[in-house]
């Protein structure tokens, strides 16, 4: 089975193909153009590259957010125009999951922590065991707050923070030395990395059902 995956969820642009769970081909661009100057430039690539046509793939895979909530809007309207006239499935992924998917080695607790602004940040706790990538738990919090409620929620428990919030709060992170943090690189989500043996496909995989998960109001919303 051939599945598409494509991700806009922060500045970064991906597109990857995979038969079954072995990956056929990536493109990652991690540019100032926006996703819609470059996100179809990228999977028109991809196919040709691979020599794969829309009528082929099998199933889609599109990040729902949390991020640039332009950046959501034009992955999701993609996948949508792809899968419609096909009639094929289309299954949505939260960014959080999508960086935990590329810390397949740790051992322990993986936690992606997006930047929200305000010294807040999207945050999810998941763990791999035995090929699978397990959902914990998900949300929006004051990152201080987090940080002290893993402490105290999985004591002793090995922890990789991952994401952009790891370098943009240096000083709340000072007061919390029990975590191990990712490199940049590492935090950036890219489609390639996607657990896709973790998200099978069912009955609510359908174009109709996808949507964004914001997972808060914009920040224009909030400001009215």
């Amino acid at each position: 089975m051939k599945s598409l995956i494509i991700d806009t969820s922060s500045t970064a642009a991906s597109a990857a193909l995979f038969e079954d769970t072995t990956l056929v081909g990536d493109i990652f661009v991690n540019d100032t153009t926006t996703h819609s100057q470059k996100l179809m430039p990228i999977v028109h690539d991809l196919l040709t590259q691979t020599g794969t046509k829309l009528s082929e793939i099998d199933a889609y895979y599109v990040c729902e957010g949390p991020g640039s909530f332009t950046g959501v809007r034009i992955g999701i309207a993609t996948v949508k125009g792809f899968a419609q006239p096909f009639k094929k499935p289309v299954v949505t992924f939260p960014s959080m999951f999508l960086i935990a998917s590329g810390a397949k080695h740790h051992e322990g607790l993986i936690v992606p922590v997006i930047d929200a602004k305000r010294e807040e940040v999207y945050y999810g706790v998941y763990s791999w065991d035995d090929g699978t990538l397990s959902t914990l738990e998900e949300g929006v919090e004051a990152l201080e707050q987090l940080l002290t409620y893993l402490e105290e929620k999985y004591p002793g428990e090995p922890m990789l923070l991952l994401g952009d919030a790891t370098s943009s709060y240096p000083h709340l992170f000072e007061k919390h030395t029990g975590f191990l943090l990712g490199t940049m690189i590492e935090g950036i989500p890219r489609a390639s990395n996607l657990a896709i043996s973790s998200l099978p496909l069912d009955a609510a995989s359908t174009v109709y059902l996808a949507k964004a998960n914001y997972m808060r109001k914009s920040q224009a919303e909030r400001d009215r």
